[in-house]
């Protein structure tokens, strides 16, 4: 079981990684329109697919804050879905770590 400071740490820690990645997120957006030229649509095409990306990992990352977030109110943060352990170390670097390893 971890030690209620601990968990209390990483509730501060996923808080403030969810509102970077908001942040973030709001900064990017899908752009739909293209220029008038090849060479310009291909660059804007290359930078939409790397938006889009971006959009997908953050969008992922917060999925997984927010599940990490409902299992401290549940009292269940730091075991996975199967109800195994995840390690404190583990935690203690990646907060929102989903599965024991």
């Amino acid at each position: 079981m971890l030690p209620q400071s601990f968990i209390e740490e990483m509730k501060q820690r996923l808080v403030e990684a969810k509102q970077k990645l908001e942040a973030d997120l709001a900064g990017l957006t899908p752009h739909e329109e293209l220029g008038g030229d090849i060479d310009s649509n291909v660059q804007e095409v290359e930078d939409d697919e790397v938006s889009q990306d971006m959009i997908a990992r953050i969008n992922a990352d917060l999925e997984k804050i927010n599940n990490a977030l409902q299992k401290i109110d549940k009292g269940t943060y730091g075991t996975d879905n199967e109800g195994k352990e995840i390690p404190q170390e583990r935690l203690s670097v990646l907060p929102w770590a989903d599965k024991a390893l």
